[in-house]
């Protein structure tokens, strides 16, 4: 039987101070907007009011993007790995889990010149978990969670010249 105390936390997002300095603001504006929103449509101005639902919401979600915490748990036993989002404690969505995890690769995207994280599920089958803009951090990313699951890691950041890093190597 599976139990999520077994589970590995191995990355949380870490927010810069200066993410919740702008964030502060947004959070207080939403009370004048819910109070103007209000008054709108007790005065019967609808269209208005509407206005105003918009504006609350488009200023909550930048709030909400900018201190939302992501966490990443592994399971070694399953070879499974679960992103849990949440914000001041509550869960923004149902748990993603990806189940039975082969490998996980570390590619180079020579479009964007960015490095995607991808685990595989089958031979076939693969999921993008992270994108980073440097090498460093796609490896150090990736290595977390190779250990926390206790598989191999795919080096294809070269075209055609892919190295397999083993897990007993990433220890």
């Amino acid at each position: 039987m599976r139990k999520i105390d077994d589970d590995i936390i191995i990355y949380t997002t870490k927010r810069p101070f200066w993410h919740y300095l702008i964030a502060i603001p947004l959070y207080v504006l939403i009370v004048p907007l819910l109070y103007k929103m209000v008054e709108l449509f007790y005065d019967r101005k609808g269209l208005n009011g509407l206005q105003f639902i918009v504006t609350m919401f488009f200023v909550l979600v930048c709030a909400a993007g900018l201190t939302f915490t992501k966490r990443i748990y592994t399971n070694s036993k399953f070879k499974d790995i679960r992103f849990n989002f949440k914000l001041f404690g509550f869960r923004l969505m149902k748990d993603v889990v990806f189940e039975n995890i082969r490998y996980i690769s570390v590619h180079r995207n020579n479009r964007d010149r960015d490095f995607e994280i991808k685990i595989w599920l089958t031979e076939t089958k693969k999921e993008t978990i992270s994108i980073f803009f440097d090498l460093e951090s796609a490896f150090k990313f990736a290595t977390n969670i190779a250990v926390g699951l206790d598989i191999n890691l795919l080096d294809a950041t070269e075209k055609g010249n892919f190295k397999w890093i083993e897990k007993e190597n990433l220890k």
